[in-house]
């Protein structure tokens, strides 16, 4: 039972292994197998025999099972999402005071209030997200912690909802066929026990569907997503709302378990209680929370055993679990599964180039003279790409860029059609890949406009622009390298499917199908660009030029009409710019139009039907290759060659 957002210990079928973690943890995709769901339910019924007959021992187990719902709470918007909410002890708070006002107020019974307090707490957290959807970590971090305490003064001052200063008492304990559940004795920790084995599966569920992935690529690598066609604004607020609803939910039944509830209980050492749990538990990690809730609880138990040195042997252990455990509880497990197991993080060889080649995958002749001898992403996959797609056209027409008083570039007009590849050329500062940033909108245009079959695409955001068939790859790859090939693939198959976040968190029917077949698809583009064999390696263990093939598969998973490809021969051999060359005539076979931004002109003269010359922001030539590379200008502005 051990396992991280698609980061864990519980990857059997992996046959790459982990490395010391970054304190979030890495995200790897747990095995489907029955222990991972019969787990958490002999875990639970083992914890209630042993605690049976002892009430010290129930009343630890309970409260340490309303812990884990508050710690998997943070963990699930930090570890996996990357947001640093500290307003999310008081959104417990608040789910607790509501469920009680809802109960003693308004007469609703538990079980309709514990859901409505739900609600409202995720809500709120949807609230504290959409002001602050561009504030950078630190200053997230700062605008969440002073909600909190705004909430806290809130709900100080009111009196009717909170108690004010003296708390609510006498909270009524919950009923299930008039069997009244009493905070303390077995049957609270029963009701706690079964909600902690629903959250537990839902756990489990966002740690292997799409939604987990989402959510490490909103951590990682914010701008993949919108790549892939997914929103990271909504994939934030989504992590807001669950976090919220989650934490709200372990507030309601803390208060029920009390019986009594203050605002003192909220406090900073409840903070800091739960960024301990989170983190030495292991951030991102599926069973992290379990961890550092039973971390917490042995150091509570031992200080309070030793009554003269409290803080000091709860400090000490706080040192040692962090100088040990790199990545958390979780991480040490991890790796030492994977040691048990002999697996060891080896990065993967560079692509083999075939017979002839020299050790560093150079040949004789230029990238142009390889690419017949190149197949490049020829399989059934790609053949099926482009089939009936009709004729589109892509227009920048007079673009203009300015950034303050520069610019980059200046009334620049190119056009591409499906089947044909155009270069874009010019030396370093011409304004390429900002021109290439204006087609996609990750730039705003001063002038001039952007065409998709006539229709202006100016002012759409992000994964609109993917979803009308323009994808693009990045002058450095970006991938998520705590993916697997696999999963990265996959991520861009998550974007517009049809199955909502609820649904794919039960696992119903249709989700299930969906996933199979967004596995099947890019499963069988691994294959077709020879990556079958590593697809369950994470990306951080391949080499530069494997993740520039990655790129290109993820964007084929979009079926996309356009591909904007940045730089793809950089950093490459012979051999692998030539596979580059033989893949970007491929697409154009199969209908696919390409803008190619390359310096490597035999990369660009092998792949391209026509090229764009920039200069300074400037279109200054533009037509068959044979026939610019022979024009003096281009010679003088591009090669440094005097006219």
């Amino acid at each position: 039972m051990s396992s991280t957002v698609n980061r864990t210990t519980d990857r059997a079928d992996t046959p790459s292994t982990s490395q010391a973690r970054k304190p979030r943890g890495r995200r790897r995709r747990a095995p489907r197998s029955l222990l991972h769901i019969l787990g958490p339910v002999i875990v639970i019924v083992a914890v209630g025999a042993v605690t049976s007959g002892n009430d010290y021992l129930l009343h630890l187990a309970t409260a340490a099972g309303i812990s884990y719902l508050l710690t998997a709470s943070f963990n699930l918007i930090y570890g996996y999402g990357g947001i640093f909410n500290l307003s999310l002890v008081m959104t417990y708070g608040l789910g607790a005071f509501t469920s009680v006002y809802l109960e003693t107020h308004l007469g609703m019974s538990f079980w309709i209030a514990i859901l409505v307090a739900m609600l409202v707490t995720a809500a709120l957290s949807v609230l504290i997200a959409l002001p602050s959807s561009r504030l950078s970590e630190l200053f997230l971090a700062i605008q969440t912690l002073a909600f909190g305490l705004a909430l806290a003064e809130l709900l100080h001052n009111w009196d009717d909802f909170s108690g004010g200063t003296t708390g609510v008492y006498m909270i009524p304990s919950p009923t299930i066929f008039g069997i009244p559940l009493v905070g303390g004795l077995p049957g609270y920790f029963w009701l706690v026990a079964v909600v902690v084995l629903v959250v537990a599966l839902l756990m489990y569920r966002l740690h292997t569907s799409d939604v987990g992935r989402r959510l490490v690529a909103l951590r990682e690598g914010p701008r993949v997503l919108a790549a892939v066609g997914v929103s990271p604004a909504s994939t934030r607020l989504m992590a807001f709302a669950a976090s919220g609803a989650l934490a709200g939910l372990a507030g309601a039944l803390f208060a029920h378990f009390q019986m009594v509830v203050d605002l003192e209980t909220f406090n900073f050492a409840r903070l800091t209680a739960l960024l301990l749990a989170t983190i030495l538990g292991g951030a991102g990690y599926l069973y992290g929370p379990v961890f550092g809730v039973i971390a917490l609880m042995v150091m509570d138990e031992l200080s309070l055993a030793t009554s003269s040195a409290q803080d000091l042997v709860y400090g000490v252990g706080v040192i040692v679990l962090v100088l040990l455990t790199s990545g958390g509880i979780a991480g040490a497990v991890q790796r030492g599964v994977d040691r048990l197991r002999g697996r060891r993080r080896v990065a993967e060889p560079e692509i083999g180039a075939p017979p002839g080649a020299d050790p560093e995958g150079r040949r004789d002749g230029p990238v142009g003279a390889e690419v017949d001898g190149v197949t490049g992403a020829t399989g059934a996959a790609v053949a099926e790409l482009g089939a009936e797609r009709p004729d589109r056209s892509l227009e920048a027409a007079q673009v203009r860029v300015e950034f303050g008083g520069t610019v980059a570039v200046a009334d620049a007009s190119i056009t591409v059609r499906t089947g044909e590849v155009v270069g874009l050329i010019g030396p370093n500062g011409a304004g390429k890949t900002t021109l290439l940033n204006a087609v996609t909108g990750d730039v705003a245009i001063t002038s001039g406009s952007v065409l998709l079959d006539g229709e202006s695409i100016v002012g759409l955001a992000k994964p609109q622009v993917v979803q009308r068939g323009i994808g693009r790859t990045f002058q450095s790859p970006k991938v998520i390298k705590e993916l697997t090939l696999l999963e990265n693939l996959m991520l861009a198959g998550d974007g517009d499917r049809g199955v909502g976040t609820l649904r794919q968190l039960v696992a119903s029917p249709k989700a299930r199908r969906v996933e199979r077949e967004t596995r099947d698809r890019a499963m069988a583009l691994l294959e077709d660009f020879s990556l079958a064999a590593r697809a369950h390696h994470r990306a951080a263990d391949h080499p530069y030029g494997v993740l520039r093939l990655v790129e290109v598969a993820r964007n084929l998973m979009l079926d996309p009409s356009f591909i904007l490809l940045d730089e793809p021969g950089a950093g490459l051999t012979e051999f692998e710019r030539a596979e580059i060359a033989a893949t970007i005539r491929t697409l154009s076979s199969r209908r696919i139009g390409v803008v190619l931004v390359d310096h490597n002109l035999p990369l660009i003269n092998a792949a391209c039907d026509r090229i764009y010359v920039l200069d300074a922001g400037r279109v200054i030539a533009d037509g068959p290759p044979a026939e610019v590379f022979a024009q003096a200008g281009v010679r003088s502005a591009y090669l440094g060659v005097p006219e």
